[in-house]
Order: C-alpha cells, then structure tokens, then sequence
C-alpha cells in the first residue's frame, strides 16, 4: 500500500513540475513560415533550373535541376513568362538558360505529365518573339531555329550548360 501511494506521489510530482516548467509556445514571424502557394505552372522548378544554368552548376547537381524539366514540355515557357519581364527575357544571359531549359524541357514526350503541355503555342510564341527581337548572337538563333523544329515532335535532345 505504501509502494501505491509512493509511486501515486511521485506521479503528481512529476506532473506537477511539468507544469511549472512550461513555457509559452514558440511563435514564428509570419515571414520564417512560407505561405502554401499553388505552383501548377512549375515556376519553383523553372526558377531554380533557370538559376543553376546561370551559375554553372556542375553534372553532379545537374540531375537535381534539370530532369524534372522534361516532365513540363509548354508549361516551362509560361512558367518562364512569370519569371521574366519582355526586357529580362532578351538579356543574353537569361535567353541563353531559356533556350537550355526548352531543350530539356521538350526532349521526351512520354515524360510530359499534363497532355496540355504536349502542344508547344507558348513556347512557339516565345521562340518566335525571341527571334525577332534577338538578332545580335549567331549561335542563340541557331538555337531559336533548330527548337522551332524539335519541340513541334519532342525531338530536341537535352544539351549541357556546364
């Protein structure tokens, strides 16, 4: 009986400290927890492709940033399009990650996972634009050419940039 009331006695003890040694919860700022944001034009994943092309990346990281492009096909152009402005876009360094990411992007349409994004009308409207307005580098028109042509059947072949 008395073992009972020990272990019943050290029971409330323990809950008894417990509670005093409570703190208030732990508040975030609103800005350390990112808002949920609905992402169905990929633009996280375009975004961060876009950026690694620009920096270099390596082969190793590669993998990371640039396989799940071929899963977009038309989607990686409008996600481009709420990334850049019209005057970013003709930035040659920003064309040039452009041309990589449609590349991949329509590389395999198998891949692509919304049957929308098979129909290339946006990337055909970008490409054209680009065209038009970026006449200064011979190789990025060369590019321009050849993705009017392969994203039309997903046969552009996916090309390194680092």
């Amino acid at each position: 009986m008395q073992l009972a009331r020990l272990i019943y006695s050290a029971l409330i003890g323990i809950s008894v400290l417990g509670m005093q040694q409570q703190t208030a919860p732990v508040t975030r700022p609103d800005y350390a927890s990112p808002p949920v944001v609905d992402d169905r034009y990929s633009v996280s994943t375009v975004r961060s492709a876009l950026q690694f092309i620009q920096r270099g990346g390596n082969t190793i990281e590669a993998k990371g940033y640039i396989w799940p492009l071929m899963s977009l096909g038309d989607r990686v152009s409008v996600a481009v399009l709420k990334i850049y402005t019209r005057d970013e876009l003709v930035i040659p360094q920003n064309t040039r990650a452009y041309v990589i990411v449609v590349r991949n992007a329509f590389s395999s349409r198998s891949n692509v996972l919304e049957k929308s994004d098979v129909d290339p009308k946006i990337t055909l409207f970008v490409l054209q634009y680009l065209k038009e307005i970026y006449v200064s580098d011979p190789e990025v028109e060369k590019d321009i050419n050849y993705l009017q042509g392969c994203v039309k059947d997903f046969t552009c072949g996916p090309r390194s940039a680092f």
